[in-house]
């Protein structure tokens, strides 16, 4: 409360700011691609990403992978995680896992 007596309420909804940038351009083949695998600390992510990656390997000669691992499930990854992987790799997966 201020000193005059009155009370200051708050409002902690706001409206959220999407960006609207579109899909990302998808390649034409996988073949000799290398593939940025990107989990989220979670229990699974990592297996499941090398278990999509080991059958996009059947299918597609792939160059290789780079797994990353953005630390905390509950926040975005650090843009210079995103930035270094999106530098390295031609394409990237996501997952999260329980």
């Amino acid at each position: 409360m201020t000193g005059n007596g009155t009370l200051r309420v708050l409002d902690p909804t706001y409206e959220p700011v999407v960006a609207a940038q579109g899909m990302a351009e998808r390649p034409g083949s996988l073949n000799g691609k290398l593939v940025g695998l990107l989990a989220n600390e979670k229990r699974n992510a990592e297996p499941l990403l090398e278990a999509v990656y080991d059958v996009l390997a059947e299918r597609f000669e792939l160059a290789g992978r780079r797994p990353v691992n953005k630390g905390d499930a509950s926040r975005p990854a650090d843009p210079q995680i995103l930035d270094d992987l999106a530098a390295q790799v031609d394409v990237v997966i996501t997952a999260n896992g329980d």
